[in-house]
């Protein structure tokens, strides 16, 4: 490419990922997960207290603070709305475009770089959660700059800083599901035996200390403060009882993840298999170790979503990229118009079918939200079912949410628990009225579109 074409394609390039990551960002309404990081972030600021996370009023141990932190921020400067509660991800999906670039040119050239970010840009799977207010984007960003400052080691050892930050960070965003940077990291240095050299360096060491200096404060201030409570919530139920058995609704086997990739990295899925198996690049082990390791833990652990293994994208663009260039590196002018004309088929009808993804909005949440923004004048508890619904209203209703645990198997614990008294409305879908007027009296006061919201007394 000559110097004015490279300059051209990043414009285009630029353009291109902003208007898919931020373009109409904030027109929805926050569904499950999104409504529950939003009104971890609001209570902070709500409360005035950063270090405890809190929801629904009580301490919240799920996750590491470092997302919240930031939409709390962007709350607190900006306001608090749709948009802001799904910048700090979109802004991470940048990053993660500009080191699938970085990674791709310097495993391959910039043409691969290029090709991976068109890759990443047209994948369902990568641009839906980069729009989506939840921790997994800036997982995502924190693992694949440490792989992108492990790859940079080779030239600098005062890059171990780089990554062993890198690493802190990814544990501080998404708790144990951070430990994915450093597994990676570990089981490439042992492949490419690099290992014995990176413990000769001391910036290898300096690397590590950092990262527990970035780690350590937050878990030991938690610990200090609340004990076995925070242990119990931030590792036991939430990691250990997640990999050991399925705590969703879904039965999930092990092929569950392949026809995430069918459904959601089409048609690069089928490309991948080749890139995978045949010529790869010098350095490219981070890449693949990064992609496989990320579809195989997830594979084996029970509690499987399709977010899970959206790390593993961005690697799999970058390998795909680099497959794909290398096939057309020695080819005739004549032979590569034609491989960028077949590129350009696929990659069309594909980010066609992102933009048809993120322009679907459920009706269900979108009148629950509207429903929980009229019933705010009221103090009291506040019912959802079914039970996807109870976050969005929890968010938009500044209510105490209220479960049951005849109708909300899934949700039910001691921080949704209400007494009689407490529980006065319910927003409810009008096709399940008949599902729980067994254990409750239900009179509808307002109506929207597949939504009524009611007053409700038990039986």
């Amino acid at each position: 490419m000559s110097p004015t074409l490279k300059r051209l394609t990043a414009v285009f390039l630029v353009i291109l990922a902003i208007t898919m990551l931020f373009g109409r960002l904030g027109r929805s309404a926050l569904h499950f997960d999104e409504a529950i990081y939003a009104q971890v972030s609001k209570e902070m600021i709500e409360r005035n207290e950063w270090l405890t996370p809190h929801w629904n009023g009580q301490q919240w141990f799920h996750k590491s603070p470092v997302f919240f932190w930031l939409t709390a921020l962007f709350f607190k400067l900006a306001g608090v709305d749709e948009f802001w509660a799904r910048f700090a991800s979109a802004l991470s999906g940048l990053g993660v475009l500009l080191l699938s670039y970085l990674i791709a040119r310097r495993i391959y050239n910039h043409a691969a770089g290029v090709l991976a970010v068109l890759i990443l840009l047209s994948s369902q799977l990568f641009v839906f959660y980069a729009r989506a207010g939840t921790t997994d984007t800036i997982l995502t960003l924190f693992v694949l700059l440490s792989a992108y400052a492990y790859l940079n080691t080779e030239d600098d050892d005062r890059f171990w800083l780089l990554a062993g930050a890198a690493c802190a960070m990814a544990l501080m965003v998404k708790g144990a599901a951070g430990v994915i940077a450093p597994m990676v990291l570990l089981v490439t240095a042992l492949v490419e035996r690099n290992l014995v050299a990176a413990l000769r360096s001391k910036w290898f060491w300096l690397g590590i200390g950092l990262g527990v200096l970035i780690v350590l404060p937050w878990h030991l201030f938690m610990y200090r403060q609340h004990g076995g409570a925070f242990l119990n919530a931030y590792i036991f139920s939430h990691v250990i009882n997640r990999a050991k058995s399925n705590l969703n609704e879904f039965q999930r086997g092990y092929g569950y993840y392949f026809s995430v990739l069918r459904n959601f990295f089409f048609p690069w899925i089928l490309i991948l298999p080749f890139a995978l198996l045949l010529k790869r690049g010098r350095r490219s082990a981070v890449a693949v170790i990064l992609g496989v390791t990320v579809f195989i833990l997830y594979t084996i652990v029970q509690t499987k979503f399709q977010w899970y293994i959206l790390p593993a994208i961005p690697a799999f663009a970058i390998i795909i990229a680099g497959f794909s260039v290398s096939f057309f590196a020695d080819r005739s002018r004549r032979q590569l118009r034609l491989g960028v004309l077949a590129f350009i088929l696929p990659w069309s009808f594909a980010t066609y079918g992102v933009l048809k993804l993120v322009r679907t909005v459920d009706p269900d949440i979108e009148a629950a939200a509207r429903l929980a923004k009229q019933a705010t004048r009221e103090g009291s508890g506040l019912m959802a079912y079914p039970e996807h619904l109870e976050m969005t209203v929890l968010f938009y209703s500044d209510r105490k949410l209220c479960t049951d645990p005849a109708i909300s198997k899934l949700s039910h614990n001691v921080t949704t628990e209400c007494t009689t008294s407490e529980l006065t409305h319910i927003i409810l879908r009008k096709s399940d009225r008949d599902k729980i007027e067994g254990s409750f009296t239900i009179t509808p006061l307002i109506e929207d579109g597949p939504l009524t919201y009611a007053a409700i007394a038990r039986r």
